[in-house]
């Protein structure tokens, strides 16, 4: 089975159909939260989601406009979290409601930060020196996918591994390429993959809808 894996799409519509452009040979695609935050296309991302079946985890983006509660973002993810609260159709806001926190497969779990069963799960970064990373893949039996810092990387022990795809909506690694992975499990293969996108579309719907010129700016640097 070939499974797509995306993480922290942030309602960046133009990016994710590029991306799903590249997924079309998958059989199954997983996300590691954060559907929505930041962008202009939430209803638009959310109801691809629905249409394709895509799985995914509820990260803290989601949870502060599920909860319409952004005390613990910064002002400009705040404003775009009020935004997106403030045109999501009721049936997608419902969608994102009932996103659980983790996934758990028979070889593989996903969280949005941190394996837990609470709002750790979705708030808790884990960054790739982390030296937590191998602590939680010697307890566990399975691989584990988290999303949250919008930063690739594999950490692999035995035949598990710990992945964090990236980010499709908004790299922060200094590539302004959409990042998605994927996983072949009979090859037990694990691939980052990059791809481009129109960034000055999304750049200018930004602006279009009065949300902060600095969302845009960041995807032309990738960080």
């Amino acid at each position: 089975m070939r499974i797509g894996v995306i993480s922290d799409v942030h309602a960046n519509l133009i990016a994710l159909q590029k991306v799903l452009e590249k997924l079309e040979t998958c059989d199954i695609i997983i996300s590691a939260g954060d559907v929505v935050g930041y962008y202009p296309y939430p209803n638009e991302v959310i109801e691809i989601f629905r249409q394709e079946k895509i799985e995914s985890v509820m990260g803290n983006h989601d949870a502060a406009v599920v909860f319409n509660d952004y005390s613990d973002m910064n002002e400009i993810a705040k404003i775009a979290g009020i935004y997106t609260r403030k045109i999501i159709k009721k049936d997608n806001l419902e969608w994102l409601a009932n996103l659980p926190i983790s996934l758990k497969k028979s070889d593989f779990e996903v969280y949005h930060g941190i394996p837990a069963d609470n709002e750790l799960a979705y708030t808790v970064y884990l960054f790739p020196d982390d030296p937590l990373i191998e602590i939680l893949l010697n307890a566990s039996d399975k691989s584990i996918i988290v999303g949250h810092t919008h930063i690739p990387f594999i950490k692999k022990q035995g035949t598990k591994f710990f992945l964090n795809p990236g980010s499709v909506g908004q790299p922060r690694d200094g590539n302004p390429k959409a990042s998605f992975a994927i996983f072949d499990t009979e090859k037990g293969e694990i691939i980052l993959k990059r791809v481009s996108y129109n960034i000055d579309e999304v750049y200018e719907a930004i602006i279009k809808h009065g949300l902060p010129e600095f969302l845009g700016l960041r995807l032309f640097r990738g960080f």
